[in-house]
């Protein structure tokens, strides 16, 4: 009879180490999704090429700017609201954006395409 109240206060404890360990794996993933691009900054200066609003349904609208490089290669930024950056004007940065014209941008974040992610802009400055 012991033995076998013995064998399963061990898969009890099995369990709830597998259930924190899932419970930490998760939080390293949210970790990487959310905070870990923050810490990749670039400044470039690019052409405005165009420009585009993606909205799946009528909450969520994603703003989209196409940009040539200095060497002439074409890069794709989005411009979305940021509470870690303390970013809320991200449709007035798009409004405030002219096709054909240069601009020092700031960005945070990568791109990466399988995951239709972009780098994410802060600021944009017009430059001559």
């Amino acid at each position: 009879m012991r033995k076998n109240n013995f064998y399963k206060f061990q898969s009890n404890r099995h369990l709830r180490t597998k259930i924190i360990t899932i419970i930490i794996i998760v939080i390293v993933i949210w970790f990487a999704i959310t905070i870990l691009p923050h810490f990749f900054r670039n400044t470039y200066v690019v052409t405005i090429a165009s420009k585009q609003i993606k909205s799946q349904n009528n909450k969520d609208i994603r703003y989209i700017i196409y940009t040539q490089m200095e060497d002439g290669t074409i890069k794709a930024f989005k411009n979305d609201n940021s509470i870690l950056e303390f970013k809320f004007n991200s449709e007035d940065l798009y409004r405030g954006l002219m096709i054909r014209r240069k601009y020092e941008i700031k960005t945070y974040g990568f791109r990466i395409i399988p995951l239709a992610s972009y780098e994410n802009i802060i600021t944009a400055k017009q430059t001559k």
